[in-house]
């Protein structure tokens, strides 16, 4: 009876041993897994950070710096454009790791640095206005604003103090001739100005030869981060520290190529 006894430990240990063998396995592939995974990056079409080229390659000042850092850590990278609240959506719902152009009011982990900022100006019809000093002699101007954003309150302070009256529109653009009609609404009077981010309407404005003016005062100046889910933070952690890491001459490089 004890021989019996002993034989039952000892297929029992065998047992285990081999269950605990086959977990160590299957976690081990399971992080390999994760390792080998691509990083996932969702982002709005912004000029000159993210945008998609005419063949389909995600490009700009802050895809090719991820792509740099990606492939320091040894990494594939994806990205897709979407409009904003899609990408926050799926950040959030954890299909994709990482969204571009995200501030604090998002509700998602934000890296600690800002990759860029959002310097907001007002854009106005060149044969009305040409200072910001014309500009406010209007009485209760049209200024419109995009529908996808939340904008900071420091923001409606101002268009308060101007007395604006505000109308909502989407901004969400699939490429530059897209973007272009956006601005035909400042010939036709029916709006006063629109609150652009002063970069990406110096683009579009060059490139068309929109007649449509800049106003030299920046309206607002808003940071903008890579946003990210808490439970990513160790993906995110790396990403980061990378970004960090690269020499100041690729920064330059990169950023140089995407100049207006």
């Amino acid at each position: 009876m004890a021989r019996l006894d002993l034989r039952a430990v000892l297929v029992l240990i065998i047992t285990l041993f081999s269950l605990s063998g086959t977990e160590l396995a299957q976690a081990e592939n399971t992080q390999s897994d994760v390792v080998s995974a691509p990083i996932s990056v969702c982002f709005e079409r912004w000029r000159p950070f993210s945008f998609i080229d005419q063949d389909g390659i995600a490009r700009g000042q802050e895809v090719d710096l991820i792509k740099a850092a990606a492939q320091a850590l040894n990494r594939a990278v994806e990205f897709s454009e979407l409009p904003f609240k899609r990408c926050v959506a799926n950040v959030k719902f954890g299909s994709t790791d990482f969204s571009l152009h995200v501030d604090k009011t998002d509700g998602l982990a934000i890296f600690s640095d800002a990759a860029t900022f959002w310097q907001l100006s007002l854009a106005v019809s060149a044969a009305r206005f040409k200072t910001l000093d014309e500009f406010k002699t209007i009485s209760t101007p049209r200024i419109v604003l995009a529908t996808e954003y939340p904008y900071p309150k420091a923001v409606y302070r101002k268009l308060e103090a101007l007395d604006a009256r505000l109308v909502r529109r989407s901004y969400y653009e699939e490429n530059d001739e897209h973007a272009k009609t956006f601005f035909d609404i400042l010939t036709t009077k029916r709006v006063d100005a629109m609150l652009v981010d002063k970069q990406w309407a110096q683009h579009m404005i060059e490139k068309f030869n929109l007649p449509v003016n800049i106003l030299a005062q920046d309206f607002h100046r808003e940071p903008q981060f890579i946003g990210y889910r808490h439970s990513n933070a160790p993906l995110a952690q790396q990403l980061e520290a990378a970004l960090s890491a690269l020499p100041e001459d690729v920064r330059t490089t990169i950023k140089n190529q995407y100049k207006y």
